[in-house]
């Protein structure tokens, strides 16, 4: 029964996401397609993870992924807009910086509110997703939307890079497909760290169980450290990751656990002092859990969560709904693989956050194929016309 619990609560949030999308119940609720999109692929992608570990290089299921990529390379290409708030928010956020500002107290930052008039405040990314877009910035000379597109193709294709990294003997002509989709799949919005120290992760935690040692340890909590100042995608993984290291036939497992969730925790304390945290912390978590105060600054998608609440006139128990949603997930990982335990505590993140967020899927498909590649290589599965020479490590 276990094995087809998560595709029926996704059914079922397919099933919630369908209604709203059909009724639009929210007054200010737009883009309802959004959760149908996200509950759909989440399902998909399930179904993919539970199947036979093979499928993920069955020729059907290249063809289909290589369509889908082209299809959301050219339709997110075309959709590509220089004036978008994304654009612009990030602009005056350089401004800020530029000026001497602290972009997360400023009050000078822009965002379009629901009738896409300039509404401005505090910027409400965490710091790793003002960086690497900094530095394009500074290095092109210019902030337009070529620029913010050429940085996160960039990005995307480093995760390409850490992929081959791990799995060196697999032909490339099979990887294209999914290459595609990692890179162009979200070309318009910003998941690029999140995805980059997602696999980044995922590498480490390949390597560590070839070759253990503290090196691989120690590293893997500073990679998390910096992922708590992405988007929060990595939040429910890093959960995951150490809750399933601990036995409870040995307490001991705790201290272990807590030497290395202080390790991320000071490594993200420290990207994010030049901040100030408690001022980050504000304008991105809190920002984030409060849908009425959300709603003042960006527009409100309705998620399969926040949506009925809010369609009830609940909205005010969402952050405490979500959240404890989410830790039962996480609580469930030493009794699951570990990759299961992280893609079930990813998935049930992305169903409790405030809105529907398509823009994490490339890294959850990631996830899935290298959990399914590990799996071809432990069970011996490996098609000969796949790998170039039997997998080493």
């Amino acid at each position: 029964m276990r094995r087809y619990l998560a595709p029926s609560v996704l059914a079922a949030c397919l099933v919630i996401a369908v209604v709203m999308w059909v009724l639009k119940p929210i007054p200010h609720g737009h883009r309802y397609d959004l959760g149908v999109q996200l509950t759909l692929v989440l399902t998909l992608m399930w179904l993919l993870f539970q199947a036979s570990a093979g499928w993920v290089f069955k020729k059907g299921l290249l063809l289909f992924i290589l369509a889908l990529s082209l299809g959301l390379a050219a339709s997110n290409t075309a959709a590509i807009n220089p004036n978008s708030e994304i654009v612009r928010s990030y602009g005056t956020v350089f401004e800020a910086i530029d000026g001497g500002l602290n972009p997360y107290s400023s009050g000078t930052i822009l965002h379009l509110s629901e009738s896409g008039n300039p509404v401005y405040g505090n910027f409400n990314y965490p710091p790793m997703e003002i960086y690497p877009y900094y530095l394009a910035y500074r290095l092109s000379g210019s902030w337009n939307s070529a620029v913010l597109t050429a940085a996160i193709i960039l990005i995307h294709a480093l995760c390409c890079l850490v992929f081959t990294r791990m799995f060196p003997a697999i032909r490339l002509v099979y990887l294209v497909p999914y290459f595609l989709f990692f890179i162009f799949s979200e070309i318009k919005t910003n998941p690029s760290m999140t995805f980059l120290i997602t696999a980044s992760i995922l590498w480490l935690i390949r390597r560590d169980r070839k070759k253990p040692g503290q090196a691989s340890r120690y590293l893997i909590a500073v990679l998390f450290g910096l992922g708590l100042a992405t988007k929060f995608l990595i939040i429910p993984f890093m959960a995951a990751y150490y809750w399933h290291k601990f036995d409870p036939k040995k307490l001991r497992s705790l201290a272990s656990i807590a030497v290395d969730c202080g390790i991320a925790v000071a490594t993200a304390v420290l990207v994010t002092a030049p901040f100030g945290v408690s001022a980050v912390f504000r304008n991105t978590i809190l920002f984030n859990l409060a849908l009425r105060e959300r709603a003042t600054l960006t527009t409100f998608y309705p998620n399969v969560l926040s949506g009925p609440l809010e369609w009830l006139g609940l909205g005010g128990i969402y952050p405490v709904a979500a959240v404890i949603i989410l830790g039962l997930t996480v609580l469930a990982a030493p009794k699951l693989r570990l990759f299961t335990a992280m893609l079930a505590a990813g998935t049930a993140f992305l169903l409790v956050a405030a809105t529907p967020e398509p823009q994490f899927l490339p890294t959850m498909l990631f996830l899935v194929v290298t959990a399914r590649c590990l799996a071809i290589e432990e069970e011996g599965l490996i098609p000969p016309q796949v790998w170039k020479r039997l997998p080493s490590g």
